[in-house]
């Protein structure tokens, strides 16, 4: 009978590993380093028991050993879960999570260069069997077939594997109710180390090796200006120096918060440091990093000559996180924070950031490994952002440049925006785009990597952008060619050809995607949002790619893109046709009428998994459909206005309302609500962000006398 030790070195390992790896929520994991260990490899040893016993010929013993027995009994496979001893590779994450695979006799040793490290390399050996993990829950698992001998590395082979964004590779949770156990142990399986905090899942995740980030624009609750003080008087009527000046030279309290605060008041930043740390020492006490990001104004830094002096909008934010960095040293040094704390500052836009600073940056800040977070929010996704031809991305290029180009160097990670609030969980694609777009800023220095914002559900086509993503952060120079094809083969299997296809066409129509829906102020949406539905003095005019031909290239790009959508449905369509064909003659000879609500999801997954998948992108991409037609239509209604073409006005009018009443029948499943916790689930007319723009061409037409 073939045996399977899998060494855990503590004393008992033989009895309590499985108790050791669900004793988290007991665990100081910032004080009891020994406890922490032990409970993350014993996580480690049961979850390579639990997918083992998946992968191996049923009988196959699999015991949990203190330290592996020496004889040479050729039915016996020894894994052996170690921590390095010694610092780990240089640059490596707060987690230290790379990992050494060795060969070792019959067995394998994995050798991680902290303790995530060795789950990591858990999750790696069950690669090496056929596992995938591509969506949380066991819906997303990918099972191999049972095979006699496991796949081990070749005799004497040891191969050491880094991360290639060592700083972090996570995600930007907004939302306080977004957590799930499912989804984190997603992202560990799938090597994910940066996390939000969350009271609820904090130990799990700690569990799983991750660390913990808070914070973002908190400086606008912080520093508003009818903000009561103990005193009785607001925050403007006693601090009105704080606030930026703004190039007139007149502070005024109605702009207070639209230029960044003045970050050479020596009182401010004491008072903000005093205000991070009593949130560090509280709410924050779990904190590994904090983002320390200014007003998300879209305006300028202060003009006031103290400022000026500093240098440009990032020395003066350098300044500031050199005061916020002193503060949060000394209350470190006191003993009100337990460890020390990252501040990651913000480079882009909103914060009037987003180029590099003209002198070095202070020692302190050096000193502490504090980052920079650059987010190119109004980047487009037609073109690859390392594109100099491409004058939209040529600007950010450039200026992620002089972030990543400093010396010494302030490590910079990027923020991304896949599915940023605009988009409203459409059925994006960006595979192009990651491809070629992550490994280039790993080349340029990039050392993490976070997005806005993952959703937690409900991911459809959407399952490559979280899957590919977490492969290219921990390995940018992955072949993906050979991914791409795992993918669809083993996530549609005897649909992967067509599905691929459809996946390309929808990658297609969307490329535009920025012209269309992003933040800046001549995307087609947001001139949408200003317009109040009549007659536009003014044809539209949106984009950097619809060319010269004004509102009319902007609905024929439309109608192509709608035109690849449509060709898409009809190619998932003809799949969920065949698989029902195939799975009604193939129904398993084992389903038998099921005695729990657990086993009988178990056997939908199984009976019916491609059915499944297939049905939740085609929800998704009828979401797409209709909010691109009705986006396209309502540009061809302004058009139409403008030019006075009333029958052209007339049947665009007629394809805006068909197209908005087939939004307003469904809903898109899960958003959240701000500030605290609670969840909202809208309808997708009104996350299409045009049911306000309905209502004023309604109103409109009233006026007008339309019926």
């Amino acid at each position: 009978m073939k045996i399977i030790e899998l060494v855990v070195p503590f004393e008992d390992a033989e009895r309590l590993t499985p108790i050791w790896a669900e004793e988290e929520a007991r665990i100081d994991f910032q004080r009891e380093a020994e406890r922490a260990d032990r409970c993350t490899l014993a996580f480690a040893a049961t979850e390579l028991n639990r997918y083992l016993r998946r992968t191996l010929p049923e009988g196959t013993a699999i015991r949990y050993a203190r330290q592996a027995l020496a004889d040479g009994d050729p039915q016996r496979t020894t894994i052996a879960l170690r921590i390095a001893a010694g610092p780990g590779p240089a640059d490596s994450s707060p987690g230290d999570d790379a990992f050494t695979l060795e060969r070792s006799g019959q067995g394998v040793v994995i050798t991680g260069h902290g303790r995530a490290g060795v789950l990591y390399g858990a999750y790696e050996l069950l690669r090496m069997q056929g596992w995938r993990w591509f969506a949380p829950g066991e819906s997303g698992e990918i099972a191999p077939d049972r095979r006699d001998m496991l796949a081990l590395p070749e005799a004497g082979a040891s191969r050491t594997y880094v991360p290639s964004m060592p700083q972090g590779r996570g995600f930007d949770f907004e939302y306080v109710s977004m957590e799930s156990e499912t989804f984190f142990l997603w992202m560990a399986r799938n090597r994910m180390n940066i996390a939000a905090y969350r009271p609820a899942t904090a130990a799990f995740c700690r569990k799983l090796g991750m660390g913990f980030k808070v914070g973002g624009h908190i400086f606008e609750a912080i520093l508003d200006p009818d903000r009561p003080l103990p005193g009785g008087r607001t925050m403007w009527e006693e601090h009105a120096h704080w606030y930026g000046l703004p190039e007139s030279g007149e502070r005024r309290k109605e702009d207070a918060l639209a230029i960044q605060f003045c970050v050479s008041q020596p009182d401010l930043i004491a008072f903000l440091g005093e205000e991070l740390i009593r949130r560090l020492s509280g709410e924050w006490k779990e904190a590994d990093r904090v983002d320390v990001w200014g007003f998300d104004t879209w305006g300028k830094s202060c003009m006031c000559a103290a400022c000026r002096q500093l240098g440009n909008s990032a020395d003066q934010l350098l300044h500031f996180a050199a005061g916020m960095r002193e503060e949060v040293n000394r209350a470190h040094e006191r003993g009100e924070l337990a460890r020390p704390v990252r501040l990651v500052l913000c480079a882009y836009e909103g914060t009037d950031t987003l180029f590099g600073p003209s002198r070095p940056a202070p020692e302190s800040v050096l000193a502490a490994g504090d980052m920079i977070v650059y987010y190119p929010i109004n980047r487009c996704y037609a073109h690859d952002l390392a594109d100099a031809g491409c004058a939209a991305n040529d600007k950010y290029r450039k200026a992620l440049h002089s972030w990543t180009s400093l010396q010494p160097a302030v490590p910079v990670i990027v923020g991304e925006y896949y599915n940023v609030s605009k988009f409203e969980d459409l059925p994006l694609l960006f595979v192009r785009r990651m491809l070629r777009d992550i490994p280039a800023y790993a080349r340029m220095g990039v050392r993490g990597m976070t997005y806005m914002h993952v959703p937690l559900v409900n991911w459809g086509m959407r399952t490559l952008t979280q899957l590919l993503y977490a492969q290219l952060l921990w390995d940018a120079e992955t072949d993906g060619e050979a991914f791409l094809s795992e993918y669809f083969s083993l996530w549609y299997g005897p649909h992967a050809e067509r599905m691929r296809q459809v996946y390309e066409a929808i990658e297609e129509a969307w490329r535009d995607i920025a012209d269309w829906r992003a933040w800046k102020r001549d995307s087609v949406l947001s001139h949408l949002l200003r317009w109040d539905g009549g007659r536009a003095s003014a044809p539209l005019a949106a984009g950097d790619h619809f060319g010269a031909g004004g509102p009319a290239a902007i609905v024929q790009a439309g109608r192509a893109s709608l035109a690849l959508l449509e060709q898409a449905m009809r190619g998932l369509e003809a799949a969920l046709a065949d698989d029902k064909a195939l799975s009604a003659a193939g129904v398993s000879a084992a389903w038998r009428v099921a005695v729990n609500p657990a086993e009988a999801s178990r056997q939908t997954r199984r009976e019916l998994r491609h059915e499944l998948r297939l049905g939740e992108d085609r929800r998704l991409l009828r979401y797409g459909i209709d909010t691109m037609r009705l986006q396209v239509e309502t540009v061809a209604y302004h058009t139409a206005l403008h030019e006075g073409a009333g029958e052209a006005a007339e049947a665009a009018w007629q394809e805006m309302e068909r197209a908005a009443e087939r939004l307003d029948l469904h809903f898109i499943p899960l958003g959240y609500e701000q500030p605290g916790a609670g969840f909202v689930s809208k309808d997708a007319l009104t996350r299409s962000q045009l049911r306000e723009v309905l209502l004023r061409c309604r109103a409109k037409r009233a006026e007008a006398g339309h019926g």
